[in-house]
């Protein structure tokens, strides 16, 4: 069975035709369907990264999902083109930064991670049916609409996207010991222009993410 973690009701939009179940643990929805020929369960986890993980940690514990996908709209970092689909190699948590301890930025205490592998068969895949490029993805506490800001997270990690999500899944994936793959489709520039361009093309990259998601689950 595939888990699949999706953040805002417009990115959920398009799945909600084929549901067959909807039920709340923990005060997140729950909803059981099958996605291209699998079974699947999608939680609407909302923004962030608290959300992502609490959201991500019972979809583990309740469902037990052979494979999580995080999937959604994403900042395109000046390195991305507006609705291109991009897959990650790993995730990185760009807000997490412990370095006047003498971290290094992106470090995640704990588990001392910077940076969370995707499933490279699953992301493989992904790339060669979607077309995708792939690469790291960042994820933060942060809608990023400042050049500036996309600049430091490409120079720091080598990031292709950004995110608010998909690094707190890969870290609950990782302790979980559950494989997952990232797929997100640019709604915005992570510029001074993304708030303008993220309310006109979220709806769109979402329909296009799902068409995209059911294609490429067809050969998991």
């Amino acid at each position: 069975m595939i888990g699949i973690v999706i953040a805002m009701e417009t990115e959920l939009r398009p799945y909600l035709d084929g549901t067959e179940t909807c039920t709340r643990i923990g005060g997140k929805l729950f909803y059981t369907l099958r996605v291209g020929n699998k079974k699947a369960v999608i939680v609407y986890s909302g923004i962030g990264k608290v959300n992502a993980a609490y959201a991500t940690t019972l979809l583990c514990e309740h469902f037990a999902p052979d494979l999580i996908i995080s999937t959604g709209v994403s900042g395109g970092l000046g390195r991305s083109k507006i609705l291109e689909a991009v897959v990650a190699t790993a995730t990185v948590q760009h807000d997490a930064d412990t370095s006047p301890l003498g971290d290094p930025v992106g470090l995640v205490s704990t588990v001392n991670k910077i940076y969370f592998e995707t499933d490279t068969k699953t992301t493989d895949l992904f790339c060669s049916v979607l077309g995708a490029k792939k690469g790291v993805i960042a994820c933060g506490d942060q809608f990023i609409a400042d050049a500036e800001k996309s600049k430091r997270i490409v120079d720091l990690f080598g990031a292709i996207a950004c995110d608010m999500e998909s690094g707190a899944i890969g870290q609950i994936a990782y302790l979980m010991g559950t494989p997952y793959a990232v797929v997100r489709c640019i709604s915005d520039g992570a510029d001074e222009n993304a708030d303008i361009s993220f309310e006109t093309l979220c709806t769109k990259a979402s329909v296009l993410l799902h068409d995209a998601v059911e294609k490429a689950v067809r050969q998991l």
